[in-house]
């Protein structure tokens, strides 16, 4: 029985700036965005040892402001070391086309135009249409999708980028409803950053980005194979490229010791991973991480990861529930459950009436709705740790 493999990716954005983290750790912004080229070039890899016969890339290869001759020639280089056929849709962030001209890229790929277009081919011995169209600007509200179909007596892919499930927007908005019956077999999607296989008969998927871009876009990221045979979809299968893996991790100190603290997160971070922590529990580890400037250094070296964030939603070893109610360890709490539930001017105003905390009010400013709650819940748990310390 006659039959392919395709490779189907998206949203690889290459060259893209991780600006907020480039000022505060240069080498850092840096990896990240090399991150994505590396991710690309193990998906060429996986296309080369999968003998693939085609890979279909749905948008967003490049960012607008990243998207510099050297990141167009380095991506032409990778089409080139591909050798199979690539189509390509251009989706909302890399509608320019820049440096067509003077960086063209090789004759195995094609980039849809911004009107619907259909190519045909053979591929193992399967008779193959592809259909695409492309972003002609930032912005559209245009249905792409519903312009595109099969003609019927081959295997079809559409190449779209698209906001499915959207009833206006201006991204390209579509409904599930406007893949089905277009003669269409496999609905090679781009533009949301998760992984999602919409449907089946047709089959419908976004791949996800090639690689994380914040800590919102955890887990493993990178394309889909896929099988055809018999001018259908015979599997499909997800396979990771990430060269880092943004992810969450939770430990809790209810009876370790600082010790037995790094190893429970030893065992909950991957190596080179970057990593919001959650720490909870209650014991008499809580005033020392409270108290821990070197906290997310000290975690990034026993761990080998990267801290993106540290939440401590820890207690001293004291049951807060059974305080008595008239006693001094009580009123701190209600004291510090009245701060944290003040609006955010009345709290930086609260923290603000020493000479000292005023002198910095615009640091407090400057800290999220949440930073400032959490800090208010730090100084009542400490100041009970203290008092109860004190008297014990």
């Amino acid at each position: 029985m006659s039959g392919f493999k395709f490779v189907h990716c998206a949203d690889l954005h290459l060259g893209g700036r991780f600006s907020g983290v480039s000022s505060r750790d240069p080498g850092l912004g840096e990896r990240l965005t090399e991150s994505a080229f590396a991710s690309f070039h193990r998906i060429v890899d996986l296309a080369i040892s999968e003998g693939a016969s085609l890979m279909v890339i749905s948008g967003d290869v490049f960012d607008e402001s990243g998207e510099s001759p050297d990141t167009r020639y380095r991506f032409a280089r990778e089409l080139e070391r591909l050798g199979a056929p690539c189509v390509i849709a251009l989706g909302n962030h890399d509608f320019k086309r820049s440096w067509e001209k003077s960086i063209p890229y090789p004759p195995n790929a094609h980039v849809f135009p911004a009107e619907p277009e259909r190519i045909e081919l053979e591929l193992g011995g399967e008779r193959v249409e592809v259909v695409g169209r492309s972003f002609s600007s930032r912005h559209t509200g245009e249905n792409l999708a519903a312009s595109l179909r099969g003609s019927g007596g081959a295997f079809t892919i559409a190449v779209v980028h698209c906001d499915l499930d959207s009833a206006e927007g201006r991204y390209a908005p579509c409904q599930p409803a406007d893949l089905v019956g277009k003669g269409v077999d496999y609905w090679a999607l781009g533009h949301i950053h998760a992984r999602r296989l919409v449907r089946e008969r047709p089959h419908a998927a976004y791949p996800g980005n090639i690689q994380g871009r914040n800590p919102k876009e955890k887990g493993e990221k990178g394309a889909y194979v896929v099988e055809v045979s018999g001018g259908a979809v015979a599997g499909m299968r997800f396979a990771p490229t990430q060269e880092i893996l943004w992810a969450d991790a939770r430990v809790d100190i209810t009876g370790k010791d600082m010790g037995g603290l790094m190893r429970a997160i030893r065992r909950e971070c991957e190596p080179g991973s970057i990593v919001s922590l959650e720490i909870t529990g209650k014991g008499d580890l809580d005033e020392a991480l409270r108290l821990d400037p070197s906290l997310a250094d000290r975690v990034a070296r026993e761990a080998g990861c990267i801290v993106s964030s540290i939440d401590l939603r820890t207690s001293p070893p004291i049951d807060l529930s059974s305080l008595p109610p008239n006693g001094i360890l009580a009123k701190v709490a209600e004291a510090g459950g009245a701060a944290a539930a003040m609006d955010r001017e009345a709290l930086i105003s609260r923290i603000c009436r020493t000479r000292a905390s005023a002198s910095i009010r615009g640091a407090f400013e400057g800290m999220s709705d949440d930073e400032l709650r959490a800090m208010a819940r730090d100084a009542e748990l400490l100041l009970i740790d203290r008092i109860a310390g004190g008297s014990a």
